[in-house]
Formats: C-alpha cells, structure tokens, sequence
C-alpha cells in the first residue's frame, strides 16, 4: 500500500511538473505575441502611407514603380487598408469588405459592402468611399492601367454599388483586388496628398498619419530606417495573434541573413539564393520559397539584323542557351524553367491559374533542378553549329540589358555571353537602367534581355499587361502591327505563342522569392498566391524544436 501511494504521488508530482511547463510555454507564446516586436528585416519602405502614391522609395523610373517598388509596397497597404476583394492562397479570391456581387444586365455587377466596419478615424465605410477611392486611384498611372476599363461607380445606396465594364467578372475582380478603400471624409478634410513623402512619425505622436479599414495602425515611422505598427483594435475582422510588428529596412541580402543569424530580426525578405541551404540545415530557422509571376525574357529582333529573318539562325540562338544550367547555377534550383511562357504560367484552362504554390521544405545541399523544369528547353551546342554553318555566321551581335538587380540580368548577361561565345558568337552589351532609354534603344540592338513581374492572376488581365504596359509593349506592338489588321485579345495571345515557338522571344526562367524566420514564427498562412504577404495572419509555430 505504501508502495501504491508513493508511487501516486510521483505521478502526481510529474503531472505537476508537466503542467507547470506547458503553463511556462503558454505564457512565454503569450508574451511575444502580446508584447513583443516581431522584427521584420525588408528591402524597402514605404515612401508615403497612402496605397495610391505615384512615388516609391527610390523612383529611378515609371517601369520600377510600377513591378517591382509596387509589388513590395503592397504588403503596407494591407496592413493599413482592405481591398474590397483580395487572393487567398487557395487561387480563390476573398470577399473584405463586401458580402456578395451580384451580375445584373447591361454589364453591370452589384457589390454589397459589409455593415459595421469603420475606419481607423471612427468614421464609417459607406459606398461613397469606394467611389471616392475608385476616382482617387484614377491618378495613378499604375492603377488607371487596371481601372481605366471600369466605364462607370453608381452608388445605389450606402451599402450597395454598381460598377458598370466591358471586362468578365473574373477580370473586373482580379483588377478591384488591386483598389483598396481609403476614409473619404478624413482624407478630403485633412488635405492629404498621396504623393507627399511621409514624415517622421515618433510613438509620442497621436495625429493620425492615415486612416483605412486594415488590421494595424502606424505606432512609428522613420524614413528609410523602421517602420513599427501595433494591431488595429477597432479591426472590423479576427485580431492578429502577433499585436506588434517592426519593419527595418536592411538594404543588402548578406546583412539581411546576418540580422536573421544573430537574432537582430526575426524575419527577412530576399535573401541571397546561394544562403538557403545553410539557412535551412540550422535547427532554429526556416527558409521560405514563394513564386510570383515573372519571367526573364530574351527578344531576338530581326528588324535590326536580316540574318535573324532566318529560321535556323534564331533557333541556333535559343539551342545554345543552357536554361536549365541558368537555373541551378544562377537561380540555385529556386526557379523555373519552361519551352514557353504559357507552359510555367497557366494549366487547367483559360482562366485558371496554377503557379508553384508556397513552399516549406528543407533544401537539399545539392539542389535537385529536375522538379524545377517544366517541358525542358533543349540545349544543344553541336546542333547549334550545325544550324550555323548553313549560313552567313554572326560573328558579333549587340545585346541590350534592362537591368533590374532583382531578377539575376547581370548574371544572367554574363552566362548567355559565355554560352554564345561557344558557338562562335561575341556579344557587345549595353546596359540601361531607365524605361525611356530602354525604348530608345531597344530597336538598335540584335538581342534584348528583360524582366517582366505582375501580382495580376487573370488569365486574360496578365496578357493584356504584357501587351500594353511591359517592357515587351513596344517589341510586341510592332509585331503585331505586321498583320495588318485589328487583332482581338485572343488571337494577340495565339500570335505571342507562335512568337515563342519560332524563338523570336524565349522566356529563359522564371524565379522565387526567398524569406527567411526563425522557427518560432510560422509564414505558411502569411502569402497569398501571388505572393502578397497578409502580415495580420502570421502565427507562431506549432513545431516543436529539434
């Protein structure tokens, strides 16, 4: 019997201890997501508050605003502000503000906005802020690309609009995800400009310096230093579980890595590719690998040099470039490689959209390109001389570069330069940084190498984008203006098809982002599907460390 009961009171004293650790663990997850910062190392920060600024942090020209400053600038704006419509993880779209839409005749949809929700000002979200923002948003040379088709915003009532476009109700939402909702009364009263650069705002500071629908409120803001939000508690939807959020702009990849390593920041943005394998291998961090839509891609111009008129020459071009060796020596496997834009782009019909979903995987020393390639390129250097011997060899080309030092172009450059010099080919590169000076020049030049990003998800909306607002418009409109003849939508993609398979344009790869955490932290909830991070979502880990 003693026995019995020392050995109850053993298990007794376990439990104890096991439930006052679980107690210790609980609260130690409550403090940090109630108290502490998360310490979120980025590429840049916002240049001013507002989601419908001209001006990003460093506006070298209209093309950088417009990719690649604007898709980093969007994960502010949904800290702040709420779309009426915005993409899920699941390729679905999520109603914010609104409870339904209905189609009606005449090429109008109705949307039902949400009752109840206020602006951080305490002002209420009617109808009329969305056409004030709808019209607001025109300004915008960015935006007016997506909401110049909508023909007109009718208010019906303070919870009920009609907008009235020629486009489908796939395109129309994917566009309106890109309009997020500002207070018009708070706004128009305080005279905000949205292109004013915003100023140093300290903890002290009870002013507010913006005000939408979105799940934080601006705590501090030092320009080009830190950006510091705590949650929104008037927040119309679920609370974040973390409450304080510190973004530090850290401008280089090896610092950002550095910050992370040493415990400075808890998170980083873009880091280096060649790190993710000894980030991945360390108990207490995780790398993360999302897959926005982008391609690099590599324009061969006839107009320029008659021998590219010649089937074999532009093919011998194409077969001479190794993309998969691009992939798993410049991209380190964190890519992908296609025969065509369409083939690493779109599947499952027209309108669908199937993108490498998030990734949460340990990274192998030797990364594997294998499930990385899609319909592989063919490489082939002996056939490549073979098509060129049949002709008049080019013994130089000239190559223009648009540089953009996030898509790999110099690396890139470098590798085509030495594949190019096996077949017999010199190149003669010049690089441009501006949008003008890349349309000056672009026809001058045999070969032009260029990056095309888009957080668009239509179908017919990512085409339309790359036919009247990249880098490829001018290349492409002359092509297209060799028909002859009014082309529709459909038969411009058919033609831009036929382009890629007569090697007039070769989409070389296309690559992730990389972001790295300590593993407390958990990402997998935090980025939509075109890669979007929803800051509000972020959680902690459930996993236990090893």
């Amino acid at each position: 019997m003693i026995g019995l009961i020392e050995k109850l009171k053993i298990s007794l004293l376990a439990l104890l201890l096991l439930s006052a650790c679980l107690l210790i663990k609980a609260q130690a997850a409550s403090s940090i997501s109630a108290s502490s910062d998360v310490h979120i190392a980025v590429t840049e920060l916002p240049f001013s508050f507002s989601p419908f600024s001209s001006v990003s942090a460093s506006p070298s020209d209209f093309q950088l605003l417009t990719d690649n400053s604007r898709s980093s600038s969007a994960q502010y704006s949904h800290l702040f502000f709420d779309p009426l419509v915005r993409w899920g993880q699941d390729k679905k779209l999520q109603y914010r503000l609104i409870t339904k839409i209905e189609t009606l005749r005449d090429n109008n949809t109705r949307f039902f906005l949400k009752k109840g929700i206020v602006f951080h000002s305490g002002n209420a979200l009617t109808s009329k802020d969305v056409i004030w923002s709808f019209n607001e948003a025109l300004k915008n040379k960015y935006l007016y690309q997506k909401l110049q088709h909508i023909i007109e915003i009718k208010e019906i009532d303070d919870y009920q609009l009609d907008i009235q476009t020629q486009l489908t109700p796939a395109q129309l939402l994917d566009y309106m995800s890109h309009l997020f909702i500002l207070d018009s009364e708070f706004y128009q009263k305080n005279k905000i400009d949205h292109n004013a650069q915003q100023s140093a705002i300290s903890p002290s500071v009870n002013t507010l310096a913006l005000s939408g629908t979105g799940p934080y409120r601006v705590n501090s803001f030092y320009s080009d230093v830190s950006l510091r939000v705590e949650a929104n508690k008037t927040y119309w939807g679920e609370q974040p579980m973390l409450t304080s959020l510190n973004f530090v702009k850290v401008k280089s990849k090896q610092s950002r890595l550095y910050a992370l390593l040493a415990g400075d920041v808890d998170i980083s943005e873009a880091i280096s590719n060649k790190n993710i394998n000894s980030v991945d291998l360390l108990d207490d961090k995780h790398i993360y690998q999302t897959a926005p839509i982008n391609t690099l891609f590599l324009l061969i111009n006839d107009l320029n040099n008659p021998l590219f008129a010649d089937d074999s020459v532009r093919n011998a071009v194409h077969l001479s470039i190794n993309q998969a060796g691009m992939l798993k020596h410049i991209l380190n496997g964190t890519g992908t490689v296609g025969n065509s834009f369409a083939s690493t782009t779109f599947a499952n019909g027209q309108h669908a959209f199937e993108p490498v979903q998030l990734i949460k995987k340990s990274i192998s020393p030797k990364p594997s390109t294998e499930q990385s390639v899609l319909l592989q390129p063919i490489y082939d250097t002996k056939l490549a001389k073979l098509l060129l011997d049949t002709v008049s060899r080019p013994r130089k080309l000239s190559l223009l570069v648009k540089i953009d030092e996030n898509a790999h172009t110099k690396e890139a450059t470098l590798a085509i330069e030495n594949m190019l010099l096996k077949v017999g080919i010199k190149l003669l590169v010049t690089e441009v940084e501006s949008m003008k000076r890349w349309n000056d020049l672009q026809f001058e030049h045999d070969l032009m190498l260029t990056n095309w990003h888009t957080s668009l998800l239509n179908r017919d909306n990512i085409y339309q984008n790359i036919f009247q607002n990249s880098s490829l418009t001018n290349y492409l409109s002359l092509r297209f203006n060799e028909e002859k003849q009014p082309l529709s939508m459909q038969q411009k993609i058919k033609l831009f098809d036929q382009y890629q398979s007569q090697d007039f344009i070769v989409p070389l790869f296309s690559q992730n982002e990389i972001w790295a955490t300590d593993k407390k932290f958990d990402l997998k909830h935090v980025f939509s599907v075109n890669a979007i991070p929803y800051w509000h979502q972020l959680t902690l880990s459930t996993e236990e460390p090893q």
